[in-house]
């Protein structure tokens, strides 16, 4: 098992950004970047976290993603729009796509934007929950950035798990926040795994030839299992058309280029932002209130054995992010190794422990 390394969010957040422009982006955009990892770990969502440094910095080197944004608007009505990521960040071309989403609902009550010409964006929820502090709910789909699933019946990993997040507020109680992939657990949980020298269950993925595994490694190369059977396999499908077909967006297996392994080819991901801002369908106060009421009889659920507490979506993150935000976020040591690694290779000063 790996230890944990405790650092500081502001640390972490300030040496990431430090290592995104030593790679060759703009200070305001690596902090983005930044900024989205540091939050995946802060709300206890490692595989989604820093880890990816090395794999965004060595795309960067190979050229399979700009360092340099230049975010187009390709179509637009008032109340959609059409964005090309050309190639940048998918953070940052998100984070552009999902402020324009806000301001087209604040307008009009509701919006979606669809970008192409994107890269992986890391956290899905990032997005998301920006639409909260609007009284706004938010939600997105993210289509392929590898070849990780099978449809249900096939053994040949043509499909994603593509992403997809909900988040709506409420009043007193954490916001409920839906952020999942399509497969048992992401691609990055099994790095996670890997990294701590873990097993994992054989219900999350089998090898290449179709074989159930518990070792991390051979169903990182092999196959992840959809969440509910052929449920999440249709979850998927539709997940990837909402993202990448209204923007153009890579989708077919022949076009789709792997995160890890193809770094040095452009992804041209899709992604597809929606706001609705609560107002324009009944008072926020009493919406929140609702919301609560709700919230309070999930909670007072009758508990099955062993149970102290039931969670709803985002509940948990919500809790961890409170408490990271005061004791440091942990990181996996091998995870805070290849950090310092990276930031070395850059001529960057590594983090110290303690």
């Amino acid at each position: 098992m790996s230890e944990k390394v405790i650092v500081k969010r502001e640390v972490l957040l300030d040496q990431c950004t430090k290592i995104f422009v030593a790679a060759g982006m703009r200070q305001d955009e690596a902090a983005v970047v930044a900024d989205n990892l540091v939050a995946a770990d802060q709300t206890g969502m490692d595989s989604h976290g820093v880890m990816r440094v090395p794999a965004y910095t060595k795309r960067l080197r190979d050229g399979g993603t700009l360092p340099h944004s230049e975010i187009e608007v390709v179509r637009e009505t008032p109340t959609t729009a059409v964005i090309d990521g050309h190639n940048g960040m998918g953070q940052v071309v998100s984070k552009f796509a999902m402020e324009k989403c806000i301001e087209k609902a604040k307008k009009c009550g509701v919006a979606f934007v669809a970008v192409r010409g994107s890269n992986h964006f890391g956290m899905a929820s990032y997005f998301t929950r920006m639409a909260l502090e609007h009284n706004m709910i938010g939600m997105c789909s993210t289509s392929p950035a590898a070849h990780l699933l099978a449809p249900t019946g096939g053994v040949e990993p043509i499909l994603d798990n593509n992403p997809f997040s909900f988040a709506i507020p409420a009043g007193k109680e954490y916001p409920v926040v839906l952020d999942m992939a399509t497969s048992v657990v992401s691609r990055g949980k099994l790095a996670s795994a890997a990294k701590r020298g873990d097993k994992i269950p054989t219900t999350w993925a089998m090898t290449i030839d179709g074989e159930p595994t518990d070792d991390p490694k051979l169903g990182f190369d092999g196959i992840l299992l959809p969440v509910g059977g052929y449920k999440g396999y249709g979850l998927t499908v539709i997940s990837g058309v909402m993202a990448a077909m209204l923007s153009n967006a890579a989708l077919m297996s022949r076009d789709i280029c792997d995160f890890y392994v193809d770094t040095d080819k452009e992804q041209n991901i899709g992604h597809l932002f929606g706001c609705i801002d609560i107002q324009v369908f009944c008072d926020v106060d009493d919406f929140k209130h609702r919301m609560d009421e709700m919230i309070d009889e999930i909670h007072n659920c009758r508990k099955a054995p062993g149970v102290d507490r039931i969670l709803l979506p985002g509940e948990r993150s919500g809790r961890t992010a409170d408490k990271n935000a005061v004791e440091g976020i942990p990181l996996n040591e091998t995870v805070f190794k290849d950090l310092n690694d990276v930031a070395v290779s850059y001529g960057l000063q590594p983090i110290q422990q303690g």
